[in-house]
């Protein structure tokens, strides 16, 4: 069998159609491929045995040399592209984004927490910051609580899939236990970030629907939760520093200086 029609691009990997009822994820990078591929085989495996909403994990195979994730197919645009560029539909989004982001937070699991130890690894190996930001920021880590609930850890409106039977989370590739403020402030990073995707929608490039987006995504989900937000602060520090590796250019040294003023502010 040969890929049907491509589905989507991302940093990592592309998907593509595989059937009728399947996609494959073919990923970019041949030289990491099979460390993202088993990493995300066992996030997916793990998610398969619990009640969030994802496609189904199906198998690992190779086509044309490469080691590929096999899923479920599922029908329907990404929040990212279905959201247009007025008040009404960047709100409403945004407070669904906000309950299906608590919704996985209320997912019972029974792995020990992860998340910290992750930030931790990622924030020593980045080499764009001096050794005094570097202990600042882990020692800041060391302070913040652990948690110990399912993140999904890449949430936002372009991995959800608005399906006919509801909305649907993908690309588990990054998931980790632990504290749900965590998962929210990254989420909250990305939304606010000026590192966009390709070909962004309208409501996207356009900066005031953007921070609308974040403003109603945040209000909503510590109305739901009814958690402390004053700690998001705290977290921006070790999440700012964790994602400087991920990125490149322009988009690199925002999250530089977004990081050094986070310091400034403790």
């Amino acid at each position: 069998m040969k890929i049907g029609q491509l589905l989507g691009v991302g940093n990592t990997a592309s998907v593509y159609e595989w059937g009728k009822s399947e996609v494959i994820k073919i990923f970019h990078d041949f030289k990491s491929a099979m460390y993202e591929v088993t990493k995300e085989a066992q996030n997916a495996k793990m998610i398969n045995k619990l009640n969030v909403r994802a496609p189904r994990f199906s198998k690992i195979m190779e086509y044309e040399g490469k080691t590929c994730l096999f899923y479920e197919k599922v029908e329907g645009p990404t929040m990212l592209n279905y959201i247009e560029p007025t008040r009404f539909s960047v709100s409403y989004n945004a407070k669904l984004l906000a309950h299906i982001h608590f919704e996985i937070h209320q997912v019972k699991i029974d792995i020990n927490s992860n998340l910290k130890t992750e930030l931790s690894k990622s924030i020593t190996n980045t080499e764009v910051i001096t050794e005094s930001e570097r202990k600042i920021v882990l020692r800041i880590l060391e302070t913040l609580p652990e948690g110990k609930v399912l993140c999904h850890y890449d949430f936002h409106p372009g991995n959800i899939i608005l399906s006919p039977n509801g909305p649907i989370i993908i690309d588990w590739l990054n998931a980790l236990v632990g504290h749900q403020l965590a998962d929210v402030t990254r989420t909250f990073m990305m939304i606010n970030s000026n590192a966009l995707p390709p070909n962004a929608p309208s409501w996207v490039t356009d900066r005031k629907y953007r921070d609308l987006f974040g403003k109603v995504y945040l209000d909503e989900y510590f109305n739901l939760s009814g958690i402390d937000r004053i700690p998001l602060d705290e977290w921006l520090v070790p999440i700012f520093a964790s994602r400087i590796g991920e990125l490149k250019g322009k988009d690199q040294l925002e999250i530089i200086n977004n990081l050094k003023s986070a310091i400034k502010e403790q």
